[in-house]
């Protein structure tokens, strides 16, 4: 009966070890959350990774959709409202009543203010802050200002146009800017996957492991899939309350030394290249490992005619 651990398979001539059960049982399975987990998307096909690529990018739709619908659509809903009864962009200037201007609606997550001359303190009273001057529009958080001039030139903004607008569009817009978002994650994490295969390449020529480009690219994508599940745990705890800005704001830097930690480590569990010690400069190594059944065959000296043998 033959043994199971004896080396008996044979391709194309050469002997070759048959796995052993830990080896055949090994499968990868569940969320990579692990340097050996991100290493097996290296012998898989694109679509597993894809797959789970999909659901973090939903999990950080998920939490932005949250943080949109919750915090910031209150906002916007009271803005609108708020809004005077005439009033409107002409020529890319803002149209505005003196008597209206100050803070239209905010909370802690988001604010509107009208200030046209752009002259009065309002300090920062939300996380995102959104200042319309009558040239230009401001946004402002803990990391500063931005001014951006108003990109339509004639556009109405009254509380009899824009309530119904509003209305209607509001939740196909809170839901398309979340998954733009989630998508841009997939987009991006390709991105720096294939930048990070040439590192990854790198680590596994001097490590002796598997090489292979697409290969590598399927493993640095994957190492971005830790980073993106903690980014949207980060997303979801800041539109909960559990997590403040700063805190929000320092998760990102995280996230990037994490991912480029898994881009450099995991290679380290590839399979490890095997030397067959052969030297292609010895013609006597052509035949080394071939089935002895196949080795050229020798004339036998002792059934030679040849008296003097």
């Amino acid at each position: 009966m033959k043994n199971k651990s004896d080396p008996t398979d044979i391709q194309d001539g050469t002997l070759t070890e048959p796995q052993t059960d830990a080896e055949s049982s090994r499968k990868p399975s569940g969320f990579p959350l692990t340097f050996s987990g991100v290493a097996f998307f290296a012998s898989t096909g694109w679509g597993r990774l894809f797959f789970w690529q999909s659901v973090v990018a939903a999990a950080v739709a998920g939490s932005l959709m949250l943080l949109f619908g919750q915090h910031w659509s209150p906002v916007l809903n009271s803005a609108i409202e708020q809004l005077p009864e005439e009033g409107g962009l002409t020529e890319g200037r803002l149209e505005w009543p003196e008597n209206h201007t100050g803070t239209l609606a905010g909370n802690q997550f988001l604010s509107v203010i009208i200030d046209l001359k752009g002259s009065q303190p309002h300090g920062q009273t939300a996380d995102l802050q959104i200042e319309l001057r009558e040239g230009s529009w401001v946004a402002g958080s803990i990391l500063g200002y931005l001014e951006f001039p108003y990109a339509i030139d004639t556009f109405e903004v009254d509380r009899i146009t824009q309530i119904p607008w509003w209305g209607s569009r509001r939740p196909f817009l809170l839901i398309c800017t979340s998954c733009i978002i989630g998508l841009s994650y997939c987009v991006i994490s390709l991105f720096l996957g294939l930048i990070g295969c040439w590192a990854s390449k790198t680590v596994a020529f001097f490590a002796s492991r598997q090489s292979d480009t697409t290969s590598l690219w399927r493993l640095s994508t994957a190492a971005w899939l830790p980073s993106g599940a903690l980014l949207s745990m980060g997303c979801l705890c800041y539109a909960l309350g559990l997590l403040p800005l700063m805190g929000l704001l320092v998760l990102i830097p995280v996230c990037l030394v994490v991912g480029w930690a898994y881009v450099l480590f995991s290679p380290l569990l590839l399979p490890r290249l095997v030397d067959s010690g052969n030297n292609p400069f010895n013609p006597l190594d052509e035949h080394k490992d071939l089935n002895p059944g196949n080795l050229p065959n020798k004339p036998d000296m002792t059934k030679s005619d040849n008296p003097f043998v």
